[in-house]
């Protein structure tokens, strides 16, 4: 029997034997490294989407506050403008102590002007007795009319309603004295009752 002999495994047949293994395990490292390199992208991207979101709900929250504001200044603006609009007619009726010649006749007394463009209703007059600068007696005056049309018009002790004073006619103020000045009361052409005091101050009277 002739035997054949059996050559032992070359160092280039191991060799070949083990390059699948070490292939797979390239590969491994391969793509452990991809797939490190996807979660360190994806946390990256989280931190970026965090920052985003706080930035966004920080400004979000600020522009909230920004048309809060807004919206009170816008209400406290319409609400001037409400009051403006409601003082307006009453605004334009003032009054002041004056002397001359009405009716004939050199008199001391009120001047009263509504120089808005409707008249105004009940009103009253009233200037309480005082003293001028030198003792004169200055005498009270009361007067009312339901009705005053714009125009000037003429108060004094001896009548106790207004007499229209024509545009023309001069009327010398009488400066210095409080004690001259009367008080009015009176309701402009929507009904609000106003008045106005010896020191000029307008108010309006609720209830």
């Amino acid at each position: 029997m002739t035997r054949i002999p059996v050559m032992p495994p070359s160092f280039a047949s191991l060799t070949y034997g083990q390059a699948p293994a070490q292939q797979i395990d390239d590969e491994r490292l391969h793509m452990d490294f991809w797939a490190d390199l996807g979660e360190l992208i994806g946390a990256v991207a989280a931190c970026v989407t965090l920052i985003f979101v706080v930035r966004a709900t920080r400004h979000s929250g600020q522009a909230v506050q920004d048309a809060q504001r807004m919206l009170e200044l816008e209400g406290d603006r319409d609400e001037r403008a409400v009051a403006l609009e409601e003082r307006r007619q009453a605004s334009q009726l003032a009054f002041w102590p004056v002397r001359g010649e009405v009716d004939g006749t050199f008199q001391w007394g009120i001047e009263l002007l509504n120089s808005s463009d409707a008249p105004v209703f009940s009103m009253e007059l009233r200037r309480p007795e005082g003293k001028s600068g030198n003792g004169t007696l200055i005498p009270e005056i009361r007067a009312a009319a339901k009705i005053l049309p714009p125009g000037r018009y003429f108060f004094s002790e001896r009548k106790h309603w207004p007499v229209h004073v024509e545009s023309q006619r001069v009327l010398e103020p009488i400066p210095g004295n409080t004690d001259y000045m009367p008080s009015v009361r009176f309701k402009d052409s929507d009904g609000r009752e106003w008045s106005r005091g010896s020191s000029g101050r307008l108010e309006q009277l609720v209830g």
